[in-house]
């Protein structure tokens, strides 16, 4: 198996189905809306009709923010320059691999949770789709599949959540803590820093191993139809053992594909002191790019995943028509 064959069929794949790109991005604007309505609120109440108003048409006031912060709670924590240009990305990878994920205000979390009970009725149709490229498709056929799927890939999603959690808890935590013990002397920071980068390391491998196998699992429990959640792992596991080369080299070309788009993005975005509607429309546009960008490439490794796992399938040789076959030249017989 050819990993750069299913890298470009995964690629053709998405630019063919375009309605899947819409599903997600609809959904994900669905879902924050409800959190950018709440902060446009906090905003205006902040500075409506004063002077500050007229300061942030001309660019950012640090006076006005640094005042905003000390007297912010709840979602106000959550604004600030590290949510512009792609600090968010940085902050949460940082969140990610310090097991500090749910350490954020309870409306983002409780968005985070309903965007994986959305993607968890999506995720059925998406994989079908991947996995019949050929087949007749429609939305109610799509739809009806999300629900199929929807409790299986849920649970999936609750066994995702635990295997995080044993990781940050048995391995990241202990890891941090012990360079915290064996640094605690060292004057030079970069000790400190090439042991941390080293726990990164182990922590984030064994989070992409975890990856795999669960994008696998999500993938063989549409393609062979499967009930069970924990045979769906057991089977995705030893997929990713029997085709480590494969997975491994598909995996890299994507990651290759999305850092790409990462830099480019980080070389693009704007920073915070946009003071005329032309630069504000396009830092908003330039930030749409980039989610758009972002669900491109989740669905483009799912949909390589998927042809991957498809094509190592045997396929069932078609029944061989012999001369004592009683269908070689006469018609169908009804019954």
């Amino acid at each position: 198996m050819d990993a750069r064959t299913h890298f470009l069929a995964g690629l053709r794949l998405i630019l063919r189905t375009p309605s899947l790109l819409a599903w997600v991005y609809f959904t994900t604007l669905v879902v924050a809306l409800p959190l950018t309505l709440a902060m446009k609120h906090l905003l205006q109440g902040s500075f409506e009709g004063s002077l500050v108003e007229d300061n942030l048409r001309r660019g950012f006031d640090l006076s006005w923010y640094e005042e905003f912060a000390a007297n912010s709670s709840g979602l106000g924590t959550t604004f600030g320059p590290r949510v512009v240009g792609i600090l968010p990305v940085l902050s949460n990878l940082e969140r990610l691999l310090d097991g500090k994920l749910h350490q954020v205000d309870p409306a983002v979390v409780g968005a985070g949770i309903l965007m994986v009970l959305a993607w968890s009725l999506l995720l059925g149709g998406i994989l079908s789709r991947f996995a019949h490229e050929e087949g007749p498709h429609s939305r109610s056929g799509f739809l009806a599949q999300g629900g199929l799927f929807f409790w299986r890939f849920l649970r999936l999603s609750v066994i995702s959540g635990l295997i995080y959690w044993g990781i940050i808890r048995g391995v990241g935590q202990p890891l941090h803590g012990w360079i915290e013990s064996a640094t605690r002397d060292t004057t030079v920071e970069r000790t400190v820093l090439i042991y941390t980068l080293l726990a990164y390391a182990l922590v984030g491998m064994l989070f992409l191993i975890t990856l795999l196998v669960l994008d696998y699992a999500r993938i063989s429990l549409v393609v062979e139809e499967r009930r069970s959640v924990l045979l769906a792992l057991v089977r995705a596991l030893g997929f990713v053992k029997d085709h480590h080369r494969a997975v491994l080299g598909l995996y890299l070309l994507l990651a290759a594909a999305a850092l790409l788009w990462f830099l480019a993005y980080t070389w693009l975005a704007p920073g915070p002191n946009q003071s005329t509607w032309t630069a504000v429309l396009l830092a908003f546009s330039l930030g749409q790019a980039y989610l758009v960008g972002r669900w491109i490439l989740k669905l483009w490794f799912l949909a390589s995943q998927t042809r991957l796992f498809v094509s190592s399938k045997p396929r069932t040789p078609p029944a061989e028509v012999t001369e004592d076959s009683p269908w070689e030249d006469g018609p169908t017989p009804a019954y």
